[in-house]
């Protein structure tokens, strides 16, 4: 076998393995048929593997072309042109076995590959809304991070930084996978938000269902979630559903802030995405705080969290500091 003719069954082999079973519209068929009509030799090759790999996998084949090797009484001449063709398909199979593995591997490189990767952030005290690819919209909180990238069998959002709405469309070939610092979350269409405060993760659905999932080794237990349903994943631990009403982690939509017995840590931080410079907690005070809190007088309720928590406000050039009292 030439060296050309090798390399062209090698060819004809990945093309082979890749189309097998793939559909009639993939992406790669155009391509396909524009190398197969290049020449005659490529067909011949095609043809070649093509049958060859119906031989492979046809146990009554293999038994005929090992008693084709081992008949010793045959005519030379017949001898010689059943060894060849049993040696040129034996070849093409042992090519095809390359290909296969060689294949699978440029498969597995060609799967990974994002299609579209979207960088996406808000910065303080403004919110972004925006359609991603597939239709599906994602509302990012003021001051808050994320990395979208859609693959051929999944879209995926990384949450960086604060908190963002998902409104997703269907797509059953395509699940939508949101993950956080803590948490995986998995739908298939819903709406939903996910919100990285304080060390944990929030989760909390308008309508639809998503699976809640933990990122941290040695944990293993998920929480589904429906409407109006609300799930907690802190560091080290497993998902918790919390008995909060949904609607309230999607009021910053409509310009307000929703604090149901929170923790100092978790409204400061939550504030600090409306505000430049940031209140920074410094305190070690254990008060919890509910409030319904507007942006537009989001200052002015700064100035009464001494009244309701035994702590001191400390305005810098950097920062508003709370500092115990």
């Amino acid at each position: 076998m030439t060296r050309q003719r090798h390399l062209i069954l090698e060819q004809a082999s990945k093309w082979f393995m890749r189309l097998k079973d793939a559909a009639p519209d993939h992406v790669d068929r155009s391509k396909f048929e524009a190398w197969l009509m290049e020449s005659e030799a490529h067909r011949q090759a095609y043809q070649t593997i093509a049958e060859t790999w119906g031989d492979f996998d046809s146990s009554a084949q293999i038994r005929h072309i090992s008693q084709a090797m081992s008949m010793r009484k045959l005519d030379e001449d017949i001898r010689k042109r059943q060894k060849k063709a049993t040696f040129a398909k034996l070849g093409a199979i042992a090519i095809i076995g390359l290909a296969s593995l060689f294949g699978f591997n440029q498969w597995q490189q060609w799967r990974a590959q994002p299609l579209e990767t979207i960088a996406q952030t808000s910065t303080p005290g403004h919110m972004v809304s925006r359609y991603l690819p597939d239709g599906s919209k994602l509302t990012l909180d003021a001051h808050s991070d994320t990395k979208v990238l859609y693959y051929r069998d999944k879209r995926y959002v990384q949450l960086l930084h604060g908190q963002a709405v998902f409104e997703v469309l269907k797509d059953a070939d395509r699940p939508f996978i949101v993950e956080s610092d803590h948490a995986r979350i998995t739908v298939k269409g819903t709406r939903f938000v996910v919100n990285m405060i304080n060390h944990k993760t929030v989760v909390a659905v308008d309508h639809g269902k998503v699976l809640v999932e933990t990122l941290q080794a040695g944990q293993t237990n998920s929480v589904l979630l429906t409407d109006g349903q609300v799930a907690e994943v802190k560091a080290q631990a497993s998902p918790v559903k919390v008995q909060k009403p949904a609607k309230d982690y999607f009021s910053f939509l409509q310009g307000k802030m929703i604090f149901d017995g929170a923790p100092l840590n978790e409204v400061t931080e939550t504030l600090s995405r409306y505000r430049e410079p940031p209140l920074v907690n410094h305190s070690h005070a254990h008060a919890e705080i509910s409030a319904v809190v507007d942006v537009k007088t989001l200052n002015k309720f700064i100035k009464t969290l001494p009244a309701v928590a035994p702590v001191k406000l400390q305005e810098s050039d950097t920062e508003t500091a709370v500092l115990d009292r």
